[in-house]
């Protein structure tokens, strides 16, 4: 059973990647100084360079010997693991990875040492012949409490029993249903098996990579991230060649999305196994990639590694499992349950399977029926915290609390070392002390205190956010439920309300019916500091919508491009430069390149691209098939009809004359984007060969002769540029009406950059001429995401043109950008009563309060108001 867990990465966890490297692994000083002892044989040398996997398969010299590296590089159907003359637990083991649980189990017989003892309690887990197990597990912990063990990797093996026993519920059993009594029986487990495996580590032998490599898989089955991979890279340092713990890391990097090294590990284990002359990849390396491509979200590649790996191995039930869950994610629940019904067959009541699938569909976010799997996998095996506490954390995403808590309590019970569940239990706890605001769409939840002054704004902002995203102008939907907004105090908290969620996050992401943002402001352990906290709010609720409208099955690119499209703001600069590069350089991604390049970026600006795309590619069904067009691809997405069939359907094209076609559009886009220079004209080089009538072109042009070049092409953005490339140096000098009027015409000819207007608005600021500096303001403030500055200049020229709706509607913005920034309160409240907007003026006032506690000014400015008003 400790082998089927480990297989389908239910024992890992998430971490980050840094470099995009596997770890180089070099033997550890000990074991070199040890084999250039003088003292050693060459048969003793030999046995060492065996242990440690530092031996060539050409000077094996017997079956057994075979079998040994054979076992320790996942080559699991070498010849020499079925030789008779091969000792009987290296043959059983190998068995037991290849599933053949019954033969293992009559050919250890009646073999009642600890190695034996675990490895038959294993594999009669694995047939779901619990109680059976557990007899034989009562067995070694007597050995274990009656005998000193001296051997370090019989202690580690040892350990592998117990783990096995603490899933099974021993202890448990024992202390019937007495809570104090389960939680201290599985406190003293966990504490026994550190204990031996430190004495196995650190007293009986300092080179047993076995001792650090069963700590390894003790730590991740509580989640331990950081001194799990530790371990793991311990046991490799004194054994590079452990597919057992390549494979560890493996299912930890697809956890965490760091697919490249994931695969990369599947290669050092295709590259172990066939060490030993197999021409096939290693099963450990197949189950990796089938389960990157689950996490990628394609299942139909997964079913095909799983289909070939069970045709080697057809009783191999993580391949099963695995089978089931990939069926559940290409929405095929007849298929699902006919492989549910195989493994049940392989282990009769076993929950394994059940668990695969429960989690494979909390992934795709259909909690209600991932909800349902997890709680059948629990009833199989209700001492087994596992499917609990996966049930506890897919109940914090769906934001049902109280259920949630009742889960992450008792897997908390039942396994009180598993941090996933210790950090959620206390996350829940934290969230449960929110105060709340409820609107008609939302549930605000904030934590008392300071927070109060954003949570208070939020309702009549999203309700129209709601009007929007959700109208008939947006995705035409309103979800079943409220949604939940909760706004988490700062970066510490708000990565632990995310943590194991599908994407990339700075400061806001949404499960569906739960969105968490970190509150907008300065200060210490704040990661993004002050944004626009309503458009990435409009962005995160149209995910809920989409995914509420399709039934969480949509591409990930086209779940991401409907949420920026209805952010309604202009596209950035930078997305415009970046997007003319690959349009140019021919590096625009493909249907299936654009899903990956999300979650698996290969170039830094891989990820960028892929919103930046899939926006454009969004406006381009809009513009060509009709606002409907996108609305009806969901309603297909939410039957289950693939992206290529869909496409066939509403919009009538291939998915490759989709492509040809946006193309096109692309490059008219660039067009008016400036980006690409007009049909017909020629280009900047073009020019200087025909200026110079030479082939030499890399010299200074004079001036009079780029402006001949504006006479014949007068909108040519890239002279535009070239001519207004001196106005924009930093250490330009003032700039004469010929200067402004270049600046003006390159706005026109590339009006997506904002180099030329934010050199006139200083220009007309430094003049004093505000009214001329509007028009450029307000572009650059559209596309401001994180600073006010341009808001509040606005409100204060439109102050004193005495336009005070547009000084306060300016104001208004800049609040929400900076909404704990007393001074812009202030400004925002003055630009209130100016416009007549007393409640504004009152609401800004009431947040001084409440920022600035000690100021008692605020208290008499709010009376003052309370007593004009009445």
């Amino acid at each position: 059973m400790r082998a089927i867990l480990l297989a389908l990465g239910l024992l890992a966890c998430v971490a980050t990647a840094q470099d995009g490297q596997l770890p180089k692994i070099a033997p550890a000083p000990a074991i070199e100084r040890l084999l250039a002892s003088a003292h050693l044989s060459e048969s003793e040398r030999h046995a060492i360079r065996l242990r440690h996997g530092l031996i060539d398969v050409s000077e094996l010299t017997s079956p057994g010997e075979r079998a040994v590296l054979a076992l320790q590089r996942g080559a699991i159907d070498d010849p020499s693991l079925r030789d008779p003359a091969t000792r009987v637990l290296l043959r059983a083991r190998a068995m037991v990875l290849r599933g053949e649980l019954r033969e293992a189990l009559d050919l250890l017989g009646e073999d009642a040492s600890i190695e034996a003892l675990s490895l038959r309690a294993d594999a009669l887990a694995g047939l779901g012949r619990f109680d059976d197990a557990d007899r034989v597990l009562d067995e070694l912990v007597e050995r274990l409490a009656r005998e000193r063990i001296e051997d370090a990797d019989t202690l580690a093996e040892g350990v592998r029993g117990l783990m096995l026993r603490e899933r099974l519920g021993g202890t448990r059993r024992a202390a019937g249903e007495d809570d104090d009594r389960i939680r201290q029986g599985v406190r003293a487990d966990y504490q026994t098996m550190s204990g031996l495996l430190a004495r196995a580590r650190d007293e009986l032998d300092r080179l047993s990579w076995r001792a650090r490599l069963v700590e390894s898989e003790l730590l991740f089955d509580k989640d331990n991230r950081s001194e799990a991979i530790q371990a793991s890279l311990e046991a490799l340092s004194l054994n590079a060649g452990l597919s057992q713990a390549w494979f560890l890391l493996g299912n930890h990097f697809v956890d965490s999305f760091d697919f490249d090294r994931a695969l990369q590990a599947a290669d050092r284990l295709d590259a172990l196994a066939r060490s030993l002359g197999s021409d096939e990849p290693s099963w450990q390396g197949e189950l990796i990639r089938a389960r990157e491509r689950l996490r990628q979200n394609d299942p139909a590649r997964a079913a095909q590694i799983l289909d070939g790996l069970l045709e080697r191995f057809p009783r191999l039930r993580p391949a099963v499992a695995l089978r089931a869950a990939s069926a559940m994610a290409s929405f095929d629940e007849d298929e699902a349950r006919r492989w549910l019904d195989r493994y049940d067959e392989l282990s009769p009541g076993a929950p394994e399977a059940l668990l695969a699938v429960g989690v494979q569909l909390s992934e795709d976010r259909q909690y209600e029926q991932a909800a349902q799997y997890l709680r059948r996998a629990h009833e199989r095996l209700r001492t087994w915290a596992r499917p609990v506490i996966e049930l506890g954390l897919l109940e914090v995403q769906s934001g049902r609390d109280g259920a949630a808590r009742d889960a992450l309590l008792i897997a908390t019970r039942l396994d009180p070392f598993n941090v996933r569940a210790a950090n959620s239990l206390k996350l829940i706890d934290e969230l449960l002390t929110y105060r709340t605001i409820e609107s008609d769409h939302f549930v605000i939840r904030f934590r008392d205190g300071i927070d109060e002054v954003l949570a208070r704004e939020m309702p009549t902002v999203l309700e129209r956010i709601h009007d929007r995203v959700a109208g008939p102008s947006g995705i035409d939907h309103e979800p079943a439920q409220k949604t939940v907004i909760e706004l988490m105090p700062d970066h510490r908290w708000f990565s632990v309300r995310i943590t194991g969620m599908k994407g990339v996050h700075t400061m806001a992401a949404a499960t569906g019916p739960v969105i968490a943002m970190e509150a907008p402001r300065e200060g210490p352990n704040h990661l993004v500091g002050e944004y626009d906290w309503a458009r990435v709010l409009q962005h995160e609720y149209t995910h809920t919508v989409t995914l509420s409208r399709t039934r969480n099955r949509i591409p990930h690119w086209f779940t991401e491009a409907a949420a920026v499209y209805l952010e309604d703001a202009p596209r950035s600069w930078d997305w415009c430069v970046l997007l003319a590069e690959k349009f140019r350089s021919d590096e625009l991604f493909d249907l299936e390149e654009i899903n990956v390049r999300f979650v698996r970026p290969i170039e830094p600006t891989d990820r960028t691209q892929a919103y930046a795309q899939g926006h454009w590619m969004y406006e381009f069904i809009v513009d060509r098939f009709g606002a409907r067009a996108p609305l009806e691809l969901m309603d297909q997405y939410a039957r289950g009809v693939g992206e290529a069939q869909a496409m066939r359907t509403v919009l009538g094209i291939s998915g490759e004359q989709f492509m040809k076609d946006f193309l096109d559009y692309a490059r008219d886009d660039l067009r008016r984007w400036g980006m690409l220079r007009p049909e017909g004209y020629p280009s900047i080089h073009e020019l200087r060969r025909e200026s110079f009538a030479r082939d030499d072109t890399d010299g200074d042009v004079p001036a009079e002769e780029m402006r001949r070049w504006l006479e014949a092409y007068p909108d040519h953005p890239d002279v535009l540029a070239v001519l207004c490339a001196p106005l924009l140096a930093e250490n330009a000098g003032p700039l004469d009406d010929e200067g402004v009027a270049l600046l003006e015409a390159l706005a026109r000819a590339r009006p997506v950059d904002p180099a030329p207007r934010r050199r006139l608005v200083r220009h007309f600021l430094d003049l004093g001429q505000d009214e001329r500096a509007i028009e450029h303001l307000e572009w650059l403030d559209a596309r401001e995401e994180h600073s006010p500055a341009y808001s509040v200049r606005l409100a204060r020229i439109y102050a004193r043109l005495k336009d005070y709706e547009r000084a306060h509607a300016k104001s208004e913005r800049a609040t929400t950008i900076a909404p704990y920034d007393a001074k812009l309160r202030e400004l925002a409240a003055q630009m209130a009563l100016l416009a007549g907007r007393r409640d504004d003026a009152q609401r800004h006032i009431e947040a001084l309060i409440m920022l600035e506690p000690d100021r008692e000014i605020h208290k008499k400015r709010l009376e003052a108001l309370q007593r004009r008003g009445g």
